[in-house]
């Protein structure tokens, strides 16, 4: 783990910073796999959800409280 931190200043690294990391480590095996899954993620398509159709706004004194 201590290779990772190897640019990063010592007075940087928190107890958080350390857990994230050995967590990282743990179920990627590195940071450049776990980076690379990141990528993976947002490259692919998202599920398009087809709109709502369009509600005509209620008219009246009253029209805000309806919403």
């Amino acid at each position: 783990m201590d290779q990772v931190f190897g640019e990063v200043p010592a007075g940087l690294i928190t107890a958080e910073m350390r857990q994230l990391i050995g967590e990282i480590l743990t179920r990627y095996g590195s940071v450049d796999a776990f980076c690379a899954r990141l990528h993976r993620l947002l490259d692919d398509p998202t599920d398009q959800i087809p709109a709502l159709a369009a509600q005509t706004p209620p008219r009246g004194r009253h029209r805000l409280r309806a919403l």
